[in-house]
């Protein structure tokens, strides 16, 4: 298999080296260079076998011969111009990609600009004629892209490269007919594949049949009798599974002594979570027994946490695998701390734990108000964001901030944290705001929780009158909603609703008001049972001189602590 790929002013990366320990899934948002090893690979394979097409396994004084790579065959990416390829288009250097596999030193081969549509590849001069002629580097890759629209029709393509051609394209709706003609000539392939979509969506393939167009269907259904249908009506997840197994099943066959890389990218596009959760599994299971080697990039967490952390690369900042930075620990973190949030914590500014999720959702609809985008950017984007009463693996179940802290910070030791209390959390270290990674940082609300800032008559009246719609019924409500808040808070609170009576502000340090007075003045209102998660919707109806100076003071604490300014 291959073991280490190194890269070297290849486009996104001006130097990174993969150590691979086998099956490997890249696993990142967008734009992290996950699509970009695939096609390196890709590419290394193809500039390989091209070269060796020379025959001529003698360097000369300057390195071996060169061989040219036009742009229209260049299977391994799709680009309009081969200038792309460079790192940020510096074409006037040679790009590097050296490839290990097992038993054999780097084989590093070198590509130099030419045209927008030609260029030339060869080996370095440090790699001998001997080990180029090894044929454990006659391995061949197939790109398997996400699934595509199916073509209306398909004919019998003559060869390999065409299919190929489809697949670095990001075309292979266009060939997936031919896929299971080839698959289905291979008895025990088909009965793999066959069982597998019985499994997965309870239907049956039919032989494909060939004539002036290809002909292939399934029945919905196990019956002898089931409903016959063309493989064009399936759903997006349906054929994005097919089009997997169908690659899988024909295109991982040992070649010349060497094995098949299946770079497979985003297998988990069209499928619902369930088959998300699984398809990774079943494409081990597929290709167990055979040489054949996954590179799978995705950013499905659903895949993320259902892959053993030793095949897991992390693809922020510099790519790294799990394994190299959690070691032994990894075992115990992964009982509290998921996969994605070792990505997340990874690529964040820091990690922020609330008593309840619905706390973040009301900071941003303030934040919005407030026209903070600064603020707003970092609670939406830049934070791992947990909840220390909900329970696993959506909060933090019985374990406590500074224990989740402690395992997050195995990835990356310089990650910040702040815990926002409830005003009722007397048993903990005092507030401090330091932007210091090395100790957890706190804030509490002065007020018994983040809802007690929503009461506010005007915001109020306004979320009652756009839930009841407008006109007559929306004045009687906001009516009895102003009555239930004179009975309860007194008439000089509705007169300066910033700067409540004493009384009223100490009521509001000591009363969980999102389980009692905000309840009560909506049921007044004739909204009954408006659940906590959309009290957000309050906040966002604030204009901004109603919004409290506290909310503002801990908006601009939370950007302190992470280390963010104003924009």
């Amino acid at each position: 298999m291959i073991r280490k790929v190194v890269l070297k002013g290849f486009k996104r990366f001006g130097e990174v080296t993969f150590d691979i320990p086998g099956h490997v899934v890249l696993a990142g948002p967008n734009n992290t260079g996950k699509t970009t090893l695939l096609q390196a690979i890709a590419a290394w394979e193809l500039g390989f076998r091209k070269w060796r097409e020379l025959n001529n396994f003698n360097p000369r004084r300057n390195g071996y011969s060169w061989q040219e790579l036009e742009r229209l065959n260049f299977s391994a990416v799709a680009v309009r111009s081969f200038e792309l390829l460079w790192t940020n288009r510096q074409r006037s250097q040679t790009f590097e990609i050296g490839v290990q596999v097992d038993g054999l030193p780097m084989v590093t081969m070198e590509f130099r600009y030419h045209s927008a549509g030609s260029m030339e590849v060869r080996p370095k001069a440090d790699v001998s004629g001997d080990m180029l002629r090894d044929a454990k580097l006659a391995f061949q890759t197939t790109f398997i892209p996400a699934m595509s629209g199916l073509a209306r029709s398909e004919q019998r393509l003559a060869d390999q490269e065409a299919i190929d051609s489809a697949l670095a394209q990001g075309r292979p709706g266009e060939v997936l007919r031919n896929l299971l003609f080839i698959a289905h000539k291979d008895e025990t392939g088909w009965r793999k594949l066959n069982a597998t979509i019985e499994r997965l969506f309870s239907c049956r393939l039919e032989v494909p049949r060939s004539g002036a167009e290809l002909i292939c269907e399934y029945r919905q259904g196990l019956a002898a009798d089931a409903p016959l249908f063309d493989v064009a009506s399936g759903g997006s997840g349906f054929l994005q599974v097919l089009l997997l197994l169908a690659l899988l099943l024909t295109q991982s066959r040992v070649v010349d002594g060497g094995h098949r890389v299946l770079l497979i990218d985003e297998p988990d596009a069209h499928l619902h979570l369930l088959l998300q959760r699984s398809i990774y599994s079943e494409l081990r299971l597929l290709v167990a027994g055979s040489l054949s080697q996954l590179f799978v990039a995705t950013h499905s967490e659903m895949i993320v946490n259902n892959v053993e952390a030793r095949e897991l690369y992390l693809m922020f900042g510099t790519p790294r695998l799990v394994s190299d930075d959690l070691k032994k620990t990894i075992g115990d973190a992964l009982g509290v701390v998921t996969h994605s949030e070792l990505l997340e914590a990874d690529g964040a500014r820091g990690v922020l734990y609330t008593e309840d999720f619905t706390d973040v959702d009301i900071l941003k609809a303030f934040a919005l108000v407030l026209s903070d985008d600064a603020a707003l950017k970092l609670l939406s984007r830049e934070l791992v964001v947990k909840s220390s009463k909900a329970p696993l693996p959506e909060g933090l179940g019985g374990y406590f901030p500074q224990d989740h802290w402690s395992m997050l910070k195995l990835v990356r030791e310089n990650l910040p944290a702040l815990e926002l209390l409830d005003g009722d959390a007397k048993n903990k270290a005092d507030d401090s705001i330091t932007g210091d990674a090395g100790r957890m940082q706190r804030l509490r609300w002065r007020r018994y929780e983040v809802e007690s800032y929503l009461i506010h008559p005007e915001a109020l009246q306004r979320f009652v009158e756009r839930r009841t719609g407008g006109g007559p019924l929306a004045e009687e409500s906001a009516a009895a909603l102003r009555n239930e808040l004179t009975n309860e808070l007194q008439q000089e609170f509705i007169d300066k609703p910033m700067h409540p009576v004493p009384l009223v502000d100490k009521y509001f340090k000591v009363e969980p008001v999102s389980k009692t007075l905000l309840p009560a003045l909506l049921q007044a209102a004739g909204l009954n049972n408006v659940p906590k998660r959309e009290y957000f919707e309050i906040a966002s109806l604030f204009k901004p001189e109603e919004v409290h100076p506290e909310i503002i003071e801990r908006l601009n604490q939370i950007k302190q602590a992470f280390g963010v300014a104003d924009v």
